[in-house]
């Protein structure tokens, strides 16, 4: 991977919609070679998807928290697929340290986040915080040369 294509990796990151003339004109490249670094970068693996965000707020789910889950009494396989099949759940990590996972979740109000929390507090010890504000979100940064 060379600078052309951490460019491209960055400049896709931050709009995954931008156009491939658009695109061939940030990097000085013609149209056939950044469709084709792209295409290379989905083959090796480096980019996995192309995506959105949404705003939670817009869609009504205005409460984001994270949660940690510790002394999880369900293997992992139950765990795993209990969080990763809940509609409120947005990103599940298994970390190291004394908690087993780190959820991120998002609910409408504090009636669902008070449900979801007794559903897991059923097989794991949990602690949440609930988000303020997110000053630095879904960050890439690459090195790239100016």
């Amino acid at each position: 991977m060379d600078t052309t294509d951490r460019k491209l990796l960055q400049i896709l990151h931050e709009n995954s919609r931008i156009s491939i003339v658009e695109l061939s004109q940030k990097v000085n490249l013609s149209r056939p070679s950044v469709k084709e670094r792209i295409n290379k970068l989905v083959e090796q693996g480096i980019i996995t998807n192309f995506t959105i965000q949404v705003s939670m707020q817009h869609i009504k789910q205005s409460i984001t928290f994270f949660t940690e889950l510790s002394q999880v009494t369900t293997p992992v396989e139950k765990t795993v697929a209990l969080l990763k099949h809940n509609p409120y759940v947005n990103e599940v990590h298994i970390v190291s340290g004394e908690v087993n996972y780190l959820v991120k979740a998002t609910v409408t109000n504090t009636t669902e986040m008070k449900d979801l929390l007794a559903n897991w507090m059923q097989f794991a010890n949990v602690k949440s915080s609930i988000v303020l504000e997110s000053p630095v979100e879904n960050h890439l940064h690459l090195e790239v040369d100016q």
